[in-house]
């Protein structure tokens, strides 16, 4: 019989989960408890799941959205506002701009400000999904189409769990390599 989507995703309970108000670190300490509970042999997980305040998943914390926290654009944007409102100069707020991001650019600076950057600023929102009875080949579809390392789970319009690549691509190298295959009925 053919393994379903449920057979391997990593159910909700499991994985890293924030409310979309949280910060940056809060969701890096949901990242690490939840890496610690895995089983061993388990991929690690590489995002972090954003939740509203109905509890719906709404979007995914993944390594450019942390990369994206680290960005000091809402820093430079009120920054240009405030010169802008005092009517400094554009060559004087440039200089002051430049001067600005040395005296700030470093690196544990960087870090820190991203400690307090919130979720929902960065995320990026999730609307794909898959059933959680789908056959495991109707994924391949869905993960090429869509270009994405995993995929929500549900199941009664209700997340459920998600549906990793690397989850995916280990059961597909397992049953290519035992002569097994994806397809329904197998």
């Amino acid at each position: 019989m053919a393994k379903t989507v449920a057979d391997i995703m990593v159910p909700l309970s499991e994985y890293a989960v924030v409310d979309e108000d949280a910060t940056i670190l809060d969701a890096l300490q949901a990242l690490q408890e939840s890496q610690a509970k895995l089983p061993p042999g388990r991929q690690p997980h590489r995002a972090i799941l954003v939740r509203n305040r109905y509890g719906a998943i709404v979007g995914k914390l993944h390594h450019f959205a942390f990369l994206r926290a680290l960005l000091p654009e809402k820093k430079a944007r009120a920054a240009q506002e405030l010169f802008d409102r005092a009517g400094v100069a554009d060559d004087m707020r440039d200089s002051s701009m430049r001067m600005l991001d040395f005296l700030t650019g470093d690196f544990v600076n960087v870090c820190e400000r991203a400690r307090n950057v919130m979720v929902c600023d960065v995320c990026t929102s999730v609307t794909v999904s898959i059933h959680e009875r789908a056959p495991l080949s109707d994924a391949i579809p869905m993960f090429l189409a869509h270009q994405t390392l995993s995929l929500l789970v549900t199941t009664n319009g209700e997340t459920v769990g998600i549906l990793r690549l690397s989850d995916f691509f280990d059961e597909l190298s397992r049953q290519i390599m035992q002569g097994d295959c994806l397809a329904e009925g197998s």
